[in-house]
């Protein structure tokens, strides 16, 4: 889809994962880890972008399309993994919105074109199309599918295209301070490999773990729970500086 010469800052990012994708795809983007559970979920540029593009067909199938405004409720739930960094990039790709909102915020907010939650709370929104998210490290769907909801599973059945919108709303990112696409577009880029463990505002986290690294060329490793020796440890094996 062609964009616009006046596309906003936001293009940057968007274009600079293309790039990478081109150029250097096959090297690592995000590493995910829970230290408690030994869990490790590795992904390329190519790879994010792969699964970046499938959940933006995924809401187009959904016939939640361009510009859509979408709960993003794994930001709170489940901060820094790699499939709530996904829904983040996938959302934006279609020109849209994320909404950063725990469970209990959704009764608060309006005009929500989707919701993507986690396994811990996986049941349908109502009015609203939900995404529900196994978190497996692997991406496989739930063993018992709950009523009512679309299994992000699903999305591998979905076709590689990829696409984008070029933004229209003066918001991207709304979590309890709005961000606009200019502040996006603003974020100092990042070349380094860096280990960063989650802290509590979502938006800090998505610019650190996310847009970071993609503008700058760089990776993060992310590491959930554990112990500061254990991710010293990490840090060293992953040849990573320590945010």
């Amino acid at each position: 889809m062609a964009l616009p010469a006046n596309t906003p800052p936001v293009s940057d990012l968007l274009a600079a994962l293309e790039d990478r994708v081109a150029t250097a795809g096959s090297g690592p983007l995000i590493t995910w880890y829970d230290l408690d559970k030994g869990f490790r979920t590795e992904l390329s540029g190519r790879t994010f972008a792969n699964w970046v593009d499938k959940s933006a067909n995924l809401l187009v199938s959904m016939d939640v399309d361009e510009f859509p405004r979408v709960a993003n409720t794994l930001l709170i739930t489940d901060p820094g993994h790699w499939v709530g960094l996904v829904w983040t990039m996938a959302t934006w790709q279609l020109g849209g919105q994320v909404v950063a909102t725990s469970r209990e915020g959704l009764a608060s907010i309006d005009l929500l074109d989707a919701v993507v939650v986690g396994p811990h709370d996986p049941h349908p929104v109502p009015g609203v199309e939900t995404i529900a998210c196994s978190l497996h490290p692997l991406g496989a769907g739930f063993m018992q599918r709950p009523n009512g909801v679309t299994d992000y599973a699903e999305v591998l059945s979905q076709p590689d295209v990829h696409w984008r919108v070029a933004p229209e709303a003066a918001v991207c990112f709304d979590a309890e301070t709005p961000h606009n696409w200019d502040e996006l577009g603003a974020v100092s880029p990042s070349c380094e490999r860096l280990l960063l463990s989650p802290g509590p505002d979502p938006w800090t986290m998505v610019c650190h773990a996310l847009v970071a690294p993609i503008l700058g060329g760089g990776s993060t490793v992310i590491a959930v729970g554990g112990t500061p020796d254990q991710r010293d440890s990490l840090a060293r094996q992953e040849r990573a500086a320590l945010a």
